[in-house]
This record gives structure tokens, sequence and C-alpha cells, in this order.
């Protein structure tokens, strides 16, 4: 197991110590600004989508992934805007666990995250204890479900956010929970046999001991996983040679840190699935650049911190790490003497993103200092420095103080005003620094005190300064680094000569295509002449038949409608035949006394009545062939309505789908449908009794058509067999329903139901 081992081996008092560890740990902060893998933060588009999936208290696990993305949009999006966006997320953390507790065993997923999310927001606040609690919810879930995998992610997620959130100023109780966490985190993953994991508790741990101020740790934790495991294969390897690389710039061991963050390049380019690979490649970039520039390879350093400053700028990151970049891009130019490019480059900055608080506002005054001081605007870069510090001031740390101080000591030797430079210079912060910072900050001593007259320990700071730049140029570890220059620079020529064999063969196979191309368009043309000289004969011979077609076809067209109007006037002949035929009988049954003849005539009046009423149908619409149902049945029920006068205690209530029918079909369903509501006004209920008929025409699922007629009446007799009953009503019904080519059924279930059941058929179908 790893353990975190107080002070570093550091022999000095506790206060001084405490001193230098922020010291170095605010550095760590400037010079990495990426040191907590980032998430992409979504659009505000994908912000309203996320937000209309919960709209309708919604229940489900795509509602409980959608709140936790909001919250974490809100929580990121605090690296942009103000506090009330931790508040923001909050409240859809909150959300999200109450809807994961809702929903039971579904859920229980949801809940673990929405405890982690809540944890990141709790130690947003700056509550230790709060934050740990959500998490340990999250790592009892796991650990309860035998999840070993995801309890020592939650593990690892714990200590991640705590460290991100207390940088370098850990109390001695912080720090053991979050190596007590680490320690877990990599006995769980051990246990499941997770290389990958194993690989990120390393890395984790590295970042930790290295933040803590406990390098040889940090490299000790690197190496154990490097030996441990293949690095081919995994792409955590590439954060983990990234932190390698960090830890020895730090140590001013130059040749190895570029021989390791090359590794992770390489690495990195080999990688397929790695979703913070943006991100990697931001930390990458910015690393190799401070490589460089500790090198004194300005160009080179310049080159990444573009590539570097590039990524940056789309990454929602806080403004200080892209602002600071831009700074250091600013300083290679002005060693340069590219001045005019760095204020370019800077203002370009600072419109894009402009300044959010003092603290940034400190860091571009900082940099326009540089800029000033460059183009010698003494009284500008002074004032810019002044403001820089007045606002650094306000964030309450020392550190960041001392830093400004000392660009303004470097600014007053510049102007030989020594006096103020050894007022604003603080020495105490030397100890504990990069190596290569270490030696700049020796040689700034060493003119001050030169100047002040103190040789004795102006002396011992050029001491310091030489042995600080002897350690980081000795002639083996200079060759080293050509080597690898070399080696790397020889990789990337070897890529491009690959890359230019590879444009040489696409355009080679261009030019092939393009003579092809050629010789095929011009044998086209050829064609194409040819071509337009047979249509332009055919045109010709179009014309002429044309006429004579366009004059069948107007003949054709009178005809048609000729045909229209004969057809429409024969249903209209064979309507008012039947009404004269159905006047006849009325008439007829004035001089009938027999009730059951009279009650036949009037059957039948209602059997002509429902066939007339289709030939009306058809000559009053446009289609010849169909007929709307839903106008028949509506029409159809008000003729037996009245025709029956039953007033209103008896009511129809109809439901019908818009159904059009062929009147080969119309014509049985018509007379189905006047047989069962007859039968139905008839024996459903008694004479002073009110009642319901029910109509239903409808499309089933199987795709059939559906009429079902249904009283509320007493029903069939008790014993009553359809199959059995010959009476002409029900034989009709039944031989109609054949004629349909569907199924007839009578049931009695709390009165009386006829249901026909069949498919529709377009007679005629392509005739005129």
């Amino acid at each position: 197991m790893l353990r975190c081992k107080h002070g570093g081996g550091n022999t000095r008092s506790n206060k001084p110590y405490m001193i230098n560890l922020k010291a170095w740990a605010i550095l760590i902060v400037l010079a990495a600004p990426c040191l907590c893998f980032g998430q992409t933060l979504p659009g505000p588009k994908t912000i309203d989508s996320l937000r209309r999936i919960c709209e309708g208290a919604r229940e489900d696990t795509a509602c409980l992934n959608a709140l936790g993305q909001m919250g974490r949009y809100y929580l990121l999006r605090r690296f942009k805007a103000d506090s009330a966006d931790v508040d923001t997320a909050g409240l859809y953390f909150n959300k999200q666990l109450a809807l994961g507790q809702k929903m039971g065993a579904a859920g229980r997923i949801g809940r673990a995250e929405a405890w982690c999310n809540l944890g990141e927001v709790t130690f947003a606040r700056k509550s230790f204890a709060g934050g740990k609690v959500y998490f340990m919810q999250a790592v009892n879930y796991y650990n309860t479900t035998g999840n070993k995998i995801m309890a020592g992610r939650m593990l690892l997620r714990f200590g991640k956010t705590a460290a991100e959130n207390k940088w370098g100023l850990f109390p001695d109780a912080l720090l053991a929970d979050v190596t007590e966490a680490y320690n877990k985190a990599l006995a769980l993953f051990a246990a499941a046999g997770a290389v990958g994991d194993q690989v990120v508790a390393y890395t984790n741990f590295a970042m930790l001991h290295f933040t803590y101020g406990q390098y040889a740790q940090a490299e000790e934790d690197c190496m154990a996983a490097i030996k441990k495991f293949p690095t081919e294969g995994h792409p955590e390897f590439v954060k983990l040679y990234y932190v390698l690389a960090h830890i020895q710039r730090y140590h001013g061991n130059l040749n190895k840190a570029l021989r390791y963050s090359l590794e992770s390049l390489r690495l990195m380019e080999q990688a397929t699935l790695m979703p913070d690979k943006l991100y990697l490649k931001s930390m990458l970039f910015g690393e190799i650049a401070l490589i460089y520039d500790a090198m004194g390879q300005t160009e080179n350093s310049i080159v990444w911190y573009k590539r570097t400053l590039a990524l940056r700028e789309g990454m929602h990151i806080k403004l200080e790490f892209k602002y600071r970049t831009a700074g250091f891009i600013a300083q290679g130019l002005i060693k340069q003497k590219k001045v005019k490019e760095a204020i370019s480059i800077v203002l370009g900055v600072e419109k894009r993103h402009p300044t959010d608080n003092d603290y940034n506002k400190a860091i571009m005054s900082q940099i326009k200092a540089y800029c000033y001081d460059a183009v010698g605007n003494n009284a500008k870069a002074e004032e810019m420095y002044l403001l820089a510090l007045k606002l650094f001031g306000k964030q309450k740390t020392d550190e960041i103080i001392s830093l400004a101080k000392y660009d303004m000591a470097k600014f007053y030797i510049k102007r030989n005003d020594f006096k103020k430079a050894a007022f604003y210079f603080d020495e105490g912060i030397i100890a504990g620094m990069a190596v290569t910072r270490s030696r700049d900050w020796n040689m700034i001593a060493y003119k001050i005190d030169s100047a002040r007259g103190n040789y004795l320990t102006a002396l011992q700071h050029h001491i310091q300064y030489k042995a600080f730049n002897d350690s980081i140029f000795n002639i083996e570890k200079n060759k080293q680094l050509q080597e690898l220059q070399v080696s790397y620079e020889t990789d990337q020529k070897e890529s491009d000569i690959r890359s230019l064999k590879k444009d040489s063969a696409f355009e080679h196979e261009k030019t092939i295509q393009a003579n092809n191309m050629r010789n095929l368009t011009l044998a086209a043309c050829a064609l194409l002449v040819i071509l337009l000289m047979l249509i332009f004969n055919n045109y010709k011979a179009k014309q002429r038949s044309n006429v004579v077609l366009n004059a069948l076809v107007a003949e054709k067209d009178e005809l048609l409608i000729e045909k229209e109007w004969l057809i429409k006037e024969i249903h209209h002949r064979v309507k008012n035949n039947l009404q004269i035929v159905m006047g006849l009988l009325q008439r007829q049954s004035a001089y009938i006394d027999n009730e059951a003849a009279l009650q036949a005539i009037q059957i039948s009046e209602a059997r002509m009545h429902s066939i007339a009423l289709i030939h009306q149908k058809l000559y009053q619409s446009e289609s010849l062939g169909l007929i709307s149902m839903p106008d028949y049945i509506e029409e159809m029920a008000r003729y037996l309505k009245e025709s029956s006068d039953l007033g209103s205690r008896i009511l129809f209530e109809k439901h019908v789908d818009e159904i059009s029918l062929d009147v080969g079909q119309a014509v049985p369903l018509g007379l189905i449908l006047n047989e069962a509501v007859t039968n139905a006004i008839k024996y459903a209920y008694t004479p002073y009794e009110n009642g319901v008929i029910y109509i239903t025409l409808v499309e089933n699922e199987a795709g059939h058509n559906q009429l079902i007629i249904a009283d509320d009446g007493p029903g069939l007799p008790e014993g009553f067999k359809t199959e059995k009953v010959e009476t002409l009503g029900i034989n009709l019904m039944r031989g109609l329903a054949k004629q349909l080519c569907g199924t007839f059924e009578i049931t009695s279930d709390q009165g009386c139901t006829i249901c026909v059941t069949f498919k529709t058929e377009i007679f005629n179908k392509g005739k005129a």
C-alpha cells in the first residue's frame, strides 16, 4: 500500500515549511491549469433538450440522467460565472436524488451518482465534512452491492474532488482522509483485477504526493505503475507519464521531463477511446511548452504555448488559465523582440474572454505590464504592476503576492532602482520552488545584494544560481536533450514524409482521375451533340403527334365528364325510383288493416330508404364510387328515429371513424344497420321506456372494419340460440354479412349487441 509521508524530507521548522508548501502549490496551479481532468460543458440547446426530457413530472431513467447532466452544467459553469451556479447545481442534484429514491430499485445507480454530485457541490461550498458524507454514501452503496470497481472509483472521485478544492493547502486530517481513500480504492481495484483503474489510482497518488511536496514519493508512485503494468493498451498511462514529466521539470531534470512528455504524447496519439483527450492534450502541450521554456528554447516553447492556448480557448476551464497561457506566449514573443504580436495576442484573448473578477484583472494587468515594459513605457508598466499587486492583495494569498513582487523587483532592477527592487523582493519564498524558478530568483537576489553592498550574501546567491543552472544544463543532460530533440524531430520528419507520400499518391490519383474525367467529358460532349440532334428530331415529331394527342385527350375528358354526369343521373333516377316505390308503399299502407302486412311494408320502406340514401350520397359527392360512412350513418339514424316517431325517448350514440366504402359494401352494410337498429327500436325498449342505441363503426387493430349496434335493453331471451333462428331479419343480416365476406355475431350481455366484422374492398378498381 502507498502511504503519505508528511514533510517530504524537509528539515525546516513547520512555519517555513508550510510557507514553501503553499508557494510551490500556487506555482503548480499557474503552470498546470488542467491537472484536474476536465469535463465538457454542454451548450444551451442541449440544456433545453434536457429540460424537455423532464417535462410532465416524468419518473424514469432518462429524466434521472437529465437532472444529473443539468446539475453538472451549472456546477462546471461556475468557472465562467458566479457562485450562484453552485446553488442551481445543488437544486438539480437534490431533484436527482429525490427521483432516484422515488424510483426504488430502478433508481439505485442514479442515487449513487446524485450523492457524488452533491458531494462535489458541498466541496465547492468549502465544506469538507459535509461533502465526505455524501461521497461515502455512494461508496457504501457499491460496497453493499459487491461492485468493487465502482466503489473504488467513488473513493478516487472523493479524493480528487477534495484535492481540487484545496490546492496544496491540506491540513493533516484532510491529507490523511484522501490518502486513506486512495489506498482503499487501490485495494479494491487490485481485488477486481482492474488494471486501468489501478493506473488511475497510482496517478492520483502521484499528484497528491507531488502537490504536498513529496517529490520522491510521487515519482515512486509513477514508476511503481510503469513496472507493474504493461504500458501499451492502457490510455491511463498518458496521464501518468504527464505527471512524471511534470515532476522531473520541477526537479530540473529537463531531459527526463522531455522524454516522459514525448512518451505521453506518443501514447495519446495511439489511444482511440479517451473521453478527456482534449483536456489531456491541453495539459501535455502546456507541459512541453514549459519544458522548452525552461531549456531556453523560446521558439519551440511559443509554438507549443500557442497550441495550448488554441485548445484552452475552446474549453470550459477557469479564465485565469487562459490568461496565464497567453502571458507565457507574450513573454516568449517579447524575448524575440516581437512585441506587437505579443500585444495583439494578449488583447485578442482579453476581448474574446473579458475579465470577470479582480483576480483575473490582476493577471491581465500583470501581462500588460510585461508589454508596456517591453515597449519602454515605464510609467504605464509600473502602473500595471502596482495595479496587479493591489488586486492580488484582495485575494489574501501571500504566495501570489510574492510572485507579483518578484516581477516588480525584476522591473526595478532593469531601471537600476535597486532600493525599490529590494523593497518588493521576497527571499523567503525561494526555498521549495521548482529548480528553474529557484535559479531565476537567486539571480534576482544576487543582483539586489550586490547593489546594496551585501557581497557575501550576493556571492552565496550567485553560487546557488550557478549550482541550479549547472544541474539543469550539464553536458550529459544537454546531450540527452539534443538526442531527444533529434529523435523527436526525426520521428516528426518521418511522419511528415509519410504524410507527403500519402499526399503525393493522393495527388497522383487525383491527376489520373482528372484525365479520365476529361476524356469522359469529351466523349460525353460528343454523345450529347448526337443526342441533341436526335432529341430535336423527336421533338418535331412529337409536336406533330401532340396536336393529335391533345385533341384525343380533350375528347376523352369531355366523354369522362359526360360519363360522370350520366352516372350521377343514373344514381339520381335510381334514388327517385326508390322514392316513388316508397311513396306507393306508404299510400298502399293507408288501405291495409292487417297489422303484420303494414309492419312488413314499413320495414320494406326502411330497407329501400337505406339503399336510396346510398344513391343520393353517390350523386351528391365528388367521388362516384365511395360513400362516406360517418355522413351516411348520421342521416340513416336520423331517418329511423323520425320514421319511428321516437322523439327524445330513445337516443342514438354514434362513434364512427372516417371510413369510406364502395357502393358494393355500403348497400349491404346499410341494410344490416337498418335491420339492427329497427330491431333495437322494436324489441329493446317498451313504448314508454327511455333508452340508448349505440352505433359504432371503427377500424380495429387487425385493420378490419367493425360495425357494432348495441342497446341497454333486456337482451335476448334465456336459451335463445341465434344459429337456430330462421327469422327474415336475422337471415337477411347473416346473408348480407357473408356478402361483405365478413363475420356476423349476436351476443346478449346487459342488452343485445350485433357485431359485423369485414375488410374494406375497392370494387371496380382502376375503372373510370
